[in-house]
């Protein structure tokens, strides 16, 4: 007897996370490594605004966003 596995439905969070790994993606396909660092670096500016917040450099190089109250 063959025995198949139920798919577990897909939230809409996952869904939506899937479409903007997907349209990163096909930004950043052909750009340089100097152009895509700029794709980042303005994605990075923007979250920050959006959040109206302040950038804070951590120790391991890494950088968190600080909401200013």
């Amino acid at each position: 007897m063959k025995m198949t596995k139920k798919a577990m439905p897909i939230s809409k969070a996952l869904t939506e996370v899937w479409e903007w790994k997907e349209e990163v993606y096909k930004d950043i396909n052909n750009m340089s490594f100097e152009e895509k660092q700029k794709y980042f670096e303005k994605g990075l500016s923007d979250a920050v605004k959006l959040l109206k917040g302040k950038l804070k450099a951590n120790p391991d190089g890494s950088y968190s966003i600080i909401k200013q109250s």
